[in-house]
């Protein structure tokens, strides 16, 4: 059936080049997010997830850092003004003197990262304490955090915070949350790579974020994964099982049976999830059962 564009009466929404040129590389939601923002100029992610009835308004959240990476939207968070070296590092040492947690702050650090800093590791850290608004629990739960990635340097804590504070993260009980979220991630991603066979320090940060995405977006356990590997065949990677479930979830799948229901499993699939059935009698030997002279063989029985 073939269609063509029919009149349009009524009003237009003006939607700038930079929205049709992501169309190939945004999903659904994060394009009706810039399409509702266009049209209200609401950019609150609450709002946004309940008028669009987003699964989370952590989507919601993700989409508006989309399209402020593609230029869409701009952060409307005052940027700090630049403070030269020299002059931040004369103010932290002047506002040390009256302030009780910069020592501690210091003291509990090292302990965290597992090593003694340096007087300007020292400076630095306190800076995100002072200048960039931190408070002392939330550097702290990051320092712990770096350190059990492996990684122990005051230049790699600052850049997990500034993470942190995309995803909305200010206070400890913020931390704290995003914490759990991210242990339940990791835990995912390990069977994720165990299904995949793989091992999980190989998985890269788009294949994480997919993982991640099945599973607290689009409601997807480790069955349906099961289940779109076997449609894979030997295409078992995650970015083509990504493009499965995709499909799966336009079309109101959400489940092994309605996926089996739906068909197109060929080949050595069917036998992995289909039982054998018997064996059914040659053509040949079921022409001979019907042309048997019965007579003749119950009068040699006899």
């Amino acid at each position: 059936m073939a269609y063509r564009l029919a009149e349009y009466k009524g009003d237009t929404l003006s939607v700038p080049q930079i929205v049709l040129t992501h169309l190939a590389q945004a999903d659904g939601d994060t394009v009706r997010v810039a399409l509702q923002i266009l049209r209200t100029g609401d950019t609150d992610p609450r709002t946004l997830a309940r008028c669009l009835g987003l699964p989370s308004v952590e989507a919601a959240k993700r989409a508006l850092q989309y399209w402020a990476g593609a230029g869409l939207l701009e952060s409307t968070r005052a940027a700090a003004p630049a403070v030269p070296p020299e002059e931040k590092a004369a103010k932290i040492d002047l506002a040390s003197l009256n302030d009780p947690y910069v020592a501690v702050l210091c003291e509990e650090a090292q302990t965290a990262l597992g090593k003694a800093l340096s007087r300007s590791e020292m400076q630095r850290l306190v800076g995100l304490y002072l200048n960039d608004g931190w408070k002392p629990d939330v550097i702290l739960l990051c320092c712990a955090e770096s350190a059990r990635q492996g990684r122990r340097t005051v230049a790699a804590v600052a850049r997990e915070l500034t993470r942190w504070r995309e995803e909305g993260v200010e206070t400890g009980e913020d931390a704290e949350r995003h914490l759990r979220k991210i242990n339940q991630r990791e835990v995912w991603c390990a069977e994720a790579a165990a299904q995949f066979g793989i091992e999980p320090a190989a998985l890269t940060r788009w294949e994480r974020g997919a993982i991640a995405r099945w599973h607290e977006e689009w409601g997807i356990g480790r069955e349906m994964i099961d289940e779109a590997l076997l449609r894979a065949g030997d295409k078992t990677t995650i970015r083509y099982v990504d493009g499965i479930l995709r499909a799966w979830r336009a079309q109101g799948i959400t489940t092994v049976a309605a996926a089996r229901g739906q068909g197109q499993l060929a080949g050595s699939n069917i036998l992995a999830t289909e039982r054998p059935s018997a064996p059914q009698p040659a053509a040949s030997a079921q022409k001979d059962l019907f042309n048997q002279n019965w007579a003749a063989i119950f009068d040699e029985e006899g």
